[in-house]
């Protein structure tokens, strides 16, 4: 009962021409998983690629925690990162119930030096930092930050941002991608940046039965930064949250920077910022005006405007007086009669709406803050609906009415 990492091997990858795929066999004999775990480049980008156990340690330490399965790696990973990743699972231990910490063993190697103890060609070549660039606000903003130099507690000179297509964009949505791509890439090169992209499978294995957004995403840009390990000493990944607004969350101030290792360096970034500081921060900037992207629903790979994230950066934009100027966004989707429809499911979406509320508020837009008030007490009440007849859903008899009952109260709401 143990979960297997075998067969590590970097080669062209055999489903598109000019990229370079690294993968690794991950094996389990409590369910007959037998699956190919891969991430590639361009072949512009392949000397970045550092053929290695690290990235596959990272991604299996969700996966194994949730499956309370041990782990081994019949390929070697770096000594430091292994007691890392051992440590993150005793942490979400304690986080979550449904985690457990479980024995993980690989053939280790230590820091890469030269027999004369100087670093070794291979880690001199790793100096460069590179950022996770979605078009997001969070992204936006560790970008923008840096660049005008004002990081905390110091400014990391970022060389490269990365976006990983088949995280919030499928593998299979190529014509999504190619939408997203473009504009990060013209985002990318009018902040002088060059763009790299890495395509993975990550999300179609046995990974994507971790909770995403509870367990694992911040372990997913983990292990995306050591693949790319050859050429990046370290990579800034934005926080998701500030610290007013903390949480036992897939990415975390505490955790994302424990997935570190001798070679790799991962930052979490800019937590003392709240969502809104960011958003007033990053809309100063022509080129996030241009190219903000914040919908992860939208099937063309642009902001929908039809769901709660596209709604609350509206509001937001709308109460600073810069939605028009967004061209990702179409003003016409706002309607504020509408807003009173948002559902805020969970405590954290109560919070950033309040926010978004008293935002308003300062911004003398008091006819938003009352559709967002409306939208707070709305969705406290549709909560407490919610709650019956969830709790009927697993009885006999009445669980079939209970979920055509959950339906009928979510029809009509933006969620």
């Amino acid at each position: 009962m143990t979960l297997v990492v075998s067969e590590l091997t970097r080669a062209p990858s055999p489903d598109r021409g000019g990229w370079t795929r690294l993968s690794a066999r991950v094996r389990s004999d409590v369910d007959g998983l037998d699956e190919s775990w891969w991430l590639e480049v361009a072949d512009r980008d392949a000397d970045a690629l550092r053929v290695s156990g690290d990235p596959f340690l990272v991604w299996l330490a969700p996966v194994s925690a949730l499956r309370r399965e041990p782990v081994r790696l019949d390929i070697t990973a770096d000594r430091e990162l292994l007691e890392q990743v051992r440590e993150i699972q005793r942490v979400w231990q304690t986080w979550f119930p449904e985690c457990r910490a479980e024995a993980i063993d690989a053939a280790v190697a230590d820091v890469l030096t030269s027999d004369a103890g100087t670093a070794s060609p291979e880690a001199a070549r790793a100096a460069r930092t590179a950022s996770f660039f979605t078009g997001g606000v969070d992204s936006f903003f560790t970008a923008l930050r840096h660049d005008a130099g004002e990081g905390t507690p110091r400014t990391v000179r970022i060389d490269d941002l990365i976006f990983v297509h088949g995280f919030d964009v499928p593998l299979s949505n190529e014509r999504a991608a190619a939408h997203v791509i473009g504009s990060l890439g013209q985002a990318a090169a009018s902040l002088g940046k060059p763009l790299v992209v890495v395509r993975t499978n990550l999300r179609e294995t046995a990974f994507a039965r971790t909770d995403w957004p509870r367990h694992s995403h911040g372990a997913a840009l983990a292990g995306v930064a050591h693949a790319l390990g050859a050429r990046y000493h370290t990579v800034l990944l934005g926080s998701s949250a500030g610290y007013g607004d903390l949480r036992f969350w897939g990415s975390h101030p505490m955790v994302d920077p424990m997935f570190h290792s001798t070679r790799v360096r991962v930052l979490h970034d800019g937590p003392a910022f709240m969502r809104v500081q960011k958003t007033e921060y990053v809309v100063r900037s022509p080129i996030a005006r241009a190219h903000l992207r914040v919908c992860w629903k939208s099937e063309a790979g642009d902001n929908c405007g039809r769901c709660n994230n596209c709604y609350r950066t509206m509001l937001a934009l709308e109460s600073l007086g810069v939605l028009d100027d967004c061209r990702t966004f179409d003003r016409r989707t706002l309607d504020l009669s509408r807003v009173a429809r948002i559902y805020c499911r969970h405590d954290y979406d109560v919070r950033q709406f309040g926010y978004v509320r008293d935002l308003a508020r300062r911004e003398g837009r008091g006819d938003v803050a009352e559709a967002v008030e409306r939208a707070l007490a709305d969705s406290e009440a549709l909560r407490r609906r919610l709650a019956f007849v969830q709790r009927l859903r697993n009885r006999r008899i009445v669980w079939r009415w209970a979920r055509a009952w959950e339906a009928r109260l979510m029809r009509g709401w933006i969620d």
